[in-house]
């Protein structure tokens, strides 16, 4: 008798384990790219510390238990940069673009527009204010979204 509550214990814990690693699985999913898209410079652009030169670049946005990330790549594929945090400011009417304002004379990614999505991730707040404070329509890079 003991041995078959013991072997019907056991069947409980693996269906326990089994509903587990589904749950993580269908998180993990769900923390796969939101967005995919592409973009072109023809300047220079910081963003945050990392350089993009003129080119042709892909995107990739999700998130992870809550917190946002963005992938760059290279026209080659290779990975220039990845940039988790933001600050998601919520929906905006500016479509999918990366918003850039000029310091310095040099110039800045201060927000990631996703429209597609609902979103407008905030990566240099300072920047990002300063272009609404002055009444400016923020630059745009227009990114088009594609399938990875």
């Amino acid at each position: 008798m003991k041995r078959i509550q013991g072997f019907e214990v056991s069947r409980m814990l693996l269906a326990a384990l089994c509903m587990v690693l589904i749950a993580g699985v269908a998180q993990a999913q769900s923390d796969l790219s939101s967005f995919v898209g592409k973009f072109t410079l023809t300047n220079q652009v910081l963003w945050g510390e990392t350089v993009l030169s003129p080119g042709d670049y892909t995107i990739a946005v999700g998130s992870v238990n809550g917190s946002n990330w963005v992938l760059v790549r290279d026209a080659k594929g290779r990975p220039i940069a990845r940039f988790m945090g933001g600050i998601d400011r919520g929906k905006k009417c500016f479509g999918n673009a990366l918003l850039v304002s000029e310091r310095s004379g040099q110039l800045h990614v201060h927000s990631l527009a996703l429209a597609s999505l609902g979103k407008v991730l905030v990566y240099d707040p300072a920047s990002a204010r300063q272009a609404v404070l002055e009444a400016r329509a923020p630059q745009k890079i227009q990114l088009t979204a594609t399938k990875w």
